[in-house]
């Protein structure tokens, strides 16, 4: 019988991680999974992301299955700063998040952050001065009884 494994909302436990370890840093932004009608000046959004495949080892030899307890969130950060600080809040989110393993992001265990690098990437539609990374997460799931 193949167990059941559900998986944390990482969305949800990386804004809640996020905005407890900018706070501890005096830090004022902001951090979203959705951004507010009034975007706040000083702001992180958190986004999976996992539209792009990955090939590794499990893949390739066949050894990812369902009774696997793992899961690999491809998490997207947008940063923005409109004091024209953008990167230097990329540089502290993505510091923050390589830190956290091993070890919990929130209620997750996370085993291992793979940072994938980070981006100028001003927002299109509003100009808006922004920094992207791109982080893939390994966090363990709980089995169900």
């Amino acid at each position: 019988m193949v167990e059941q494994i559900v998986f944390a909302d990482i969305e949800k436990a990386l804004v809640t991680f996020l905005t407890a370890k900018l706070a501890a840093v005096s830090d004022s932004a902001v951090v979203v999974t959705k951004v507010p009608e009034s975007r706040p000046a000083r702001m992180v959004r958190v986004s999976r992301n996992d539209r792009k495949a990955r090939v590794d080892v499990e893949d390739r030899e066949g050894r990812r299955g369902a009774q696997l307890v793992l899961d690999r969130p491809r998490v997207l950060f947008e940063c923005f700063d409109d004091a024209g600080n953008a990167a230097g809040l990329a540089a502290l989110v993505r510091g923050v998040v390589n830190a956290a393993a091993p070890g919990r992001i929130g209620t997750v265990w996370c085993d291992h952050v793979e940072d994938a690098g980070e981006e100028n990437d001003t927002d299109p539609v509003t100009a808006a001065p922004r920094y992207t990374i791109v982080t893939d997460l390994i966090v363990r799931g709980t089995v169900l009884a």
